[in-house]
């Protein structure tokens, strides 16, 4: 009995022990060896990735239609100037040359806040600074999750504010830091007209911002904007990743603006009907061999609208006039007002003046001096334009 015992309880054992086998070989052969995914599983996994495109100074992926993603943020250093107007005129030390400037402890010159300078096809159009915004350019409100109501400009309407012929256009290109460039096609500028927005960094001061949409089909969503480059009548340069900039039909870089002859810089815009006509710069009032009307303290004073004529504003057409103190309109002339003072206005533009002019007016007894950052001229066609104000 105790043998038969033993040899059913060894049986009972046996048949335990390969129940258990099979059990763990039917599950060894449900998953591969190392526990990893099948070979087409990986490699659909695998086929999802962005591609990596290789850059001479950095890599991107394609995160949308036509925008990439910088994946290590080391373009090279630019060699130019950065394009944003330096209002500070003159030599190292601002203003004209001779010390203007403000500089900070140490000597080193505090740099100011610059402005976008807006280019047609080369020619300096335009500055996208608020108080030198076309007074006829709408304002769009927007209503933030937060509840605050905030400016907003479209960019469709500032370009068709400043004359741009937008069913010509072929390209416009907002300039970023570190010579980047957001290229927006012409055909997609059109698409986009009448909600592609921008505003300023500090309200109604500051510099240049965009506010992108996700469908915008641009090459580089630039935040701060250093210039813009509006091509109508001219070829638009093409982007060289591997160059960081702007080329030719021949491949040869681009430095600074396309097509223009000079970069605009420093002194005094004087606008006509929203374009700059002139830009006032105390250096540029000598080479030029304008007779002043007087000198006072060694200082040439011209008759305002004498030196319009002298540098080719057809000043009879001019109705209104604003005169700009960073970035206010200071005072504004118009009708009456400005018949009054249109024999007596007179502009000097003093050493260390920092970039400004003074605009001399009222009558002798109580003659004053304001001293001004821009100046806006109207003809009668846009005289009344209060649409901003």
């Amino acid at each position: 009995m105790k043998w038969r015992s033993l040899t059913l309880v060894l049986a009972a054992a046996g048949t335990l022990v390969g129940t258990h086998a099979c059990s763990s070989g039917a599950e060894s052969t449900s998953k591969p060896a190392g526990g990893n995914a099948p070979a087409s599983a990986r490699a659909a996994k695998e086929s999802k990735k962005p591609a990596i495109q290789r850059g001479r100074f950095a890599d991107a992926v394609q995160v949308g239609k036509n925008r990439w993603q910088l994946l290590n943020d080391a373009p090279p250093p630019l060699e130019q100037d950065e394009l944003a107007v330096d209002d500070d005129e003159g030599g190292g030390n601002g203003g004209d040359g001779n010390g203007g400037g403000q500089r900070r402890p140490g000597g080193m010159k505090k740099k100011r806040f610059g402005q976008s300078p807006v280019y047609v096809d080369g020619v300096p159009t335009a500055v996208v600074a608020y108080g030198e915004l076309p007074a006829w350019l709408p304002t769009r409100w927007v209503t933030l999750n937060d509840g605050r109501k905030v400016i907003r400009f479209v960019l469709g309407d500032y370009l068709r504010s400043l004359g741009v012929p937008l069913a010509r256009v072929r390209a416009v290109h907002l300039y970023g830091g570190r010579g980047r460039v957001g290229i927006i096609p012409g055909d997609e500028m059109r698409r986009v007209k009448d909600t592609l927005l921008f505003s300023f960094t500090q309200g109604d001061q500051g510099k240049m911002r965009m506010h992108w949409s996700g469908d915008v089909q641009v090459s580089d969503s630039i935040d701060k904007v250093q210039a813009v480059a509006i091509y109508v009548e001219k070829k638009p340069p093409r982007w060289d990743r591997g160059k960081w900039g702007l080329v030719d039909d021949e491949g040869v870089k681009y430095e600074g603006i396309p097509y223009a002859e000079s970069r605009l810089k420093g002194g005094v815009r004087i606008y006509l009907d929203g374009r700059i006509a002139h830009l006032l710069k105390r250096n540029r009032t000598f080479e030029r061999k304008i007779e002043p009307a007087r000198i006072a303290d060694g200082v040439p004073i011209f008759g305002m609208f004498d030196y319009l004529d002298e540098v080719g504003i057809a000043a009879r057409r001019v109705t209104a006039i604003e005169f700009l103190a960073e970035n206010q309109v200071a005072l504004r002339l118009e009708g009456r007002t400005l018949a009054a003072e249109r024999a007596k206005l007179e502009l000097s533009a003093p050493p260390q003046s920092s970039g400004r002019v003074l605009v001399h007016l009222g009558p002798e007894a109580s003659r004053r001096s304001l001293e001004v950052t821009a100046i806006n001229l109207y003809s009668s066609k846009r005289a009344k334009a209060h649409e901003r104000r």
